[in-house]
């Protein structure tokens, strides 16, 4: 079903300017395709999945994206803010699925009572929570940077993600209060008669997972407020 390699990393991959450059003219060709939407969802799934970007990328690959499909639309005369409209909802699409990807990656290792390193567990949960927030922000600072048309049209795209939302950060609240039933459903099996090693391992893990989820929970609400406001 997921197009991205479900693996959560910590680590950063921080993507060098020919990647980025090459990102842009693999968006740009797909500007002249007939079906934009569903070609840039491929793109940014098979971006994800060769792990040429991660999701902690977000921001260089939503700007290298959306700047080439621009600059594609520009070149054959396309219409700009349909083209982009689809363009990034393809873009949304695939980086929800992979953000659904690492959440099923971690209710897997969760049920099966492996223990996480707190800051790992953390950090992954944070990645999925901010992603939201990452494609608006980059959206906007891809608009102050570009001119004529696109400026207007990824500025307006922003102001109304900004407002109704991604698909990303629905399927992100969808998957954390998913991982949340799934730690506390862990915890309680492991309490309930697992061997003393899993069950140590489950509680360990439910202790610090409903802690940063509580955390995350209110950041989510705090940051859903801020994009609304």
């Amino acid at each position: 079903m997921n197009d991205a390699n479900p693996t959560a990393s910590s680590e950063s991959s921080i993507p060098d300017n020919t990647r980025l450059a090459q990102l842009h003219d693999e968006a740009a060709e797909a500007a002249s395709a007939p079906d934009l939407h569903e070609r840039v969802r491929e793109l940014t799934a098979r971006v994800l999945h060769e792990r040429r970007m991660a999701l902690n990328d977000i921001r260089e690959l939503v700007a290298a994206i959306s700047s080439g499909v621009g600059s594609g639309l520009t070149a054959r005369g396309g219409e700009m803010k349909d083209g982009l409209k689809q363009a990034i909802a393809g873009l949304d699409e695939a980086v929800g699925s992979a953000a659904q990807a690492v959440s099923y990656t971690l209710r897997e290792a969760a049920s099966q009572g492996k223990a996480f390193k707190d800051n790992e567990l953390k950090s992954s949960l944070e990645q999925l929570r901010d992603l939201e927030a990452q494609i608006v922000d980059a959206l906007k600072q891809a608009a102050s940077q570009s001119g004529g048309r696109l400026k207007e049209e990824l500025g307006y795209l922003s102001d109304h993600l900004r407002i109704s939302g991604t698909r990303t950060g629905e399927q992100v609240r969808e998957a954390l209060q998913q991982l949340a039933s799934g730690v506390k459903a862990s915890g309680e099996a492991g309490r309930a008669g697992l061997s003393e090693s899993a069950g140590a391992a489950t509680e360990r893990l439910s202790q610090v997972a409903s802690g940063v989820l509580e955390a995350v929970s209110e950041s989510l609400k705090r940051q859903s407020e801020r994009l609304r406001s």
